[in-house]
Order: C-alpha cells, then sequence, then structure tokens
C-alpha cells in the first residue's frame, strides 16, 4: 500500500505551490518559474483530443493552466483537491482524491506524475506503475519528473533546509539517478523510453527577471542538449 506522510503535507498550505501562479502571467520569482518550466515541457502532450490525468496533482496547476485537455487531477490531499476543485474547476478540468473516480473516464491518453517518485520507496514505485497500467491502453504517454541526484539538487534541498524554507527530508525515500531511473522504469515494462535532464542555473536570474531566466535556460539546453539539469523528465509508454 502507498503510504503518503499527511502528518508532512498536511501542515503545508493547500495552494503552497500554486500561489505565485497568476494565470500564465511571469513573475520574479523561482519556484515560480522553476514549476513554470516544468510544466512547459509537458503541455504540448495535454492537447484538447486527450484524456489526461494527473496523479498527484496538488493545488491543480498543471491542470488548471497548462492543460486543453479533458484532465483529471488526483491528489491523496481533501486539502489540496478543495483548493483546487474552487480556482480551476471547469467542465473539462475535476480533481478528486477518491482513487475509484479514476475509472469513470475512460483510459486516459496521457498521465503525468511530478514531484512524486522522490516521496516513494521502490516497492511504493512498484505498486504504483501497477496501479497506472489499470488507468493506460496502449500507447498512452507517460510522463514524470523527479530531482536529478547525480547534480546540484542535493545542494538546493539542503539550502531549502538550512534557510527554514521545507525540509524534505522527512519524506524523501528514493533518489534516482538517469540511470538508476532508466534502470528502474525498464525494469517494470517502460516502453520508448526517454529520459532527459531540464531546470538549470538559469532558472535563479528569476530574482532579478524571468524573461532573462527563461533565454538563459534555454541557451543552457540547447548548448548542453538535456544533459545537465536540476530534475529527470522521463517520458514512456507502459
Amino acid at each position: 500500500m502507498i503510504e503518503f506522510n499527511s502528518s508532512f503535507w498536511n501542515k503545508m498550505d493547500p495552494g503552497y505551490y500554486d500561489r505565485n501562479f497568476d494565470n500564465l502571467n511571469l513573475t520574479n520569482n523561482v519556484q515560480h518559474l522553476w514549476h513554470y518550466l516544468t510544466f512547459l515541457k509537458q503541455i504540448k502532450f495535454l492537447t484538447s483530443d486527450k484524456n489526461h490525468l494527473d496523479y498527484a496533482c496538488g493545488p491543480g496547476t498543471q491542470i488548471g493552466l497548462f492543460s486543453k485537455s479533458n484532465s483529471l487531477g488526483y491528489d491523496p490531499s481533501e486539502q489540496q483537491i478543495s483548493y483546487a476543485k474552487k480556482k480551476y474547476k471547469t467542465i473539462n478540468k475535476n480533481f478528486t482524491s477518491n482513487l475509484e473516480d479514476l475509472f469513470t473516464i475512460d483510459k486516459f491518453d496521457v498521465i503525468t506524475i511530478n514531484g512524486l517518485f522522490e516521496y516513494l520507496n521502490k516497492n511504493e514505485l512498484a505498486q504504483l506503475l501497477t496501479q497506472i497500467k489499470n488507468y493506460s491502453k496502449i500507447g498512452t504517454k507517460i510522463l514524470i519528473t523527479t530531482p536529478n541526484y547525480s547534480g546540484f539538487f542535493p545542494i538546493i534541498e539542503y539550502l531549502s533546509k538550512f534557510f527554514g524554507i521545507i525540509n524534505y527530508e522527512m519524506v524523501n525515500k528514493t533518489k534516482f539517478k538517469k540511470k538508476s531511473l532508466e534502470s528502474f522504469l525498464l525494469s517494470y515494462g517502460a516502453k520508448n523510453l526517454k529520459v532527459i535532464k531540464i531546470i538549470n542555473v538559469g532558472v535563479f536570474l528569476a530574482i532579478f527577471n524571468s524573461r532573462y531566466a527563461i533565454k538563459t535556460e534555454n541557451l543552457i539546453e540547447n548548448v548542453f542538449k538535456n544533459k545537465i539539469g536540476f530534475l529527470l523528465m522521463a517520458e514512456f509508454e507502459i
């Protein structure tokens, strides 16, 4: 059974990761730009002809602002779902904390899982991938992001703790590097797997100017061809 550390997550404001978003307007805020750039990498998959599941959707930002699909967001936190419904629910965007509701839509064309893998152990991740198969059809595109622990992300984590922002030590269970993530996903049947690295030092320039930060991020990606980055993004079918 997948265990979520409710004592940790329930202490966090329901809209914590969403509060810097004002539609798609850019703000000079590192956290905002970090999530903005992550979701932007996946927006091309969330077209109007797709059924989309955002698993562990949190406050619903990706569905609310980046999806044109028929989207359903699932999160075990009723507080997060309440926030998401209040802010983002529409005729083709809905949210639930009940897993059974995931069977009310025809099997999904796209499933996004952002910022969850690191909070589950290997057994729980195996259960999650088994669950995902139940909601998938042949050719379903699955997109996941998780920190890249072969890079500088551990420093970011330490600074977050040091400055009293968020201490993730009590919830982080699995620390992937590119090769270990590839091996893990392949061992559970991932097909057409592609893992790239995203989000680089340019994101920190957002404290001065987000548009300049984006240009710097794009330059770094073009030069290094997604071979470096704080996050791993995997794209596969299962």
